[in-house]
């Protein structure tokens, strides 16, 4: 699992990301109402889904992932979320087959890093 973590505008890390990391594959962008950065995404035609809720979100993402698994390669929660959420993001995503990447909120330049996914038993 990847997080693009920092503080600032992320959608250029997202695209950039996406870029490198899913061509030619299926993805989406998943997360809360109005919060998507879709102006600059959906002219790359990238599909989106105001999916969630901004309270006890992590659930509903798993129900997402499960429902939505076969018919992407890759999902990214743009969410900006905890270190927290994000590993327990990681937890969820060990359990299937999708790329999954979050962007979490921190401190500093937004930077992109690999989260290495214990799988489960």
């Amino acid at each position: 699992m990847y997080i693009i973590e920092g503080n600032g505008r992320k959608t250029q890390h997202v695209w950039e990301h996406i870029k490198r990391r899913h061509t030619g594959d299926k993805i989406c962008v998943v997360g809360f109402a109005n919060a998507l950065p879709e102006n600059y995404l959906r002219n790359k035609q990238v599909i989106f889904y105001e999916a969630l809720r901004q309270q006890e979100w992590l659930p509903e993402a798993e129900t997402f992932i499960a429902k939505f698994e076969e018919q992407f390669d890759g999902m990214i929660f743009y969410v900006d979320c905890t270190p927290e959420e994000a590993a327990g993001l990681a937890e969820i995503a060990a359990k299937y087959n999708s790329r999954i990447t979050a962007t979490v909120a921190g401190e500093g330049e937004v930077a992109i890093k690999k989260l290495p996914l214990k799988k489960a038993a």
